[in-house]
């Protein structure tokens, strides 16, 4: 991640120290300290690294118990806390990497119980809540739905328009 390019000297500092085996509260404060900064100066480009991160890991549309913990270690160490995605502005990016990796679950108009626990996975990767998640699987699950799926195979709940 380092090598894209993509991140400022400061994110490129704090990789440096999980590769150096310094992921803890100590050595980022320190650091966060001789930069003369705070984590919320650099919030979102924080949440961008965890994106990045994600998406590295959902590249075999598998995310391993170990690639979890990985990222609930990271979002811990960084100081992410619930809503952070949202309220910095990263919702249309979370919405994309979410839609896409449901269109490929629910291209079979079939949720199994491995893909139904995937997608409690996908919902705790970015600390969306029950509702946020479901407006982002109903949409994916309406077109399998329009494609002929039966709604019992689709391991969600369409909640009609409340007017």
């Amino acid at each position: 991640m380092i090598e894209s390019g993509d991140y400022s000297p400061r994110i490129c500092g704090i990789l440096n120290l999980i590769i150096e085996d310094k992921m803890n509260s100590i050595e980022l404060k320190k650091y966060l300290s001789q930069q003369c900064i705070t984590i919320n100066d650099i919030k979102s480009e924080t949440l961008q690294v965890i994106i990045d991160y994600a998406n590295i890991c959902l590249e075999d549309d598998i995310l391993t118990e170990q690639e979890m913990r990985n990222i609930q270690l990271l979002k811990l160490f960084l100081r992410v806390k619930e809503g952070d995605f949202i309220d910095y502005g990263k919702e249309p990016e979370i919405t994309e990497i979410l839609t896409w990796q449901l269109r490929k679950m629910y291209n079979d108009d079939v949720i199994d119980k491995e893909e139904a626990l995937m997608k409690n996975d996908l919902q705790s990767l970015f600390d969306l809540s029950y509702d946020q998640f479901l407006d982002i699987v109903n949409e994916v699950a309406q077109e399998s739905l329009d494609r002929g799926a039966d709604i019992k195979n689709l391991d969600t709940v369409i909640v009609p328009n409340k007017y």
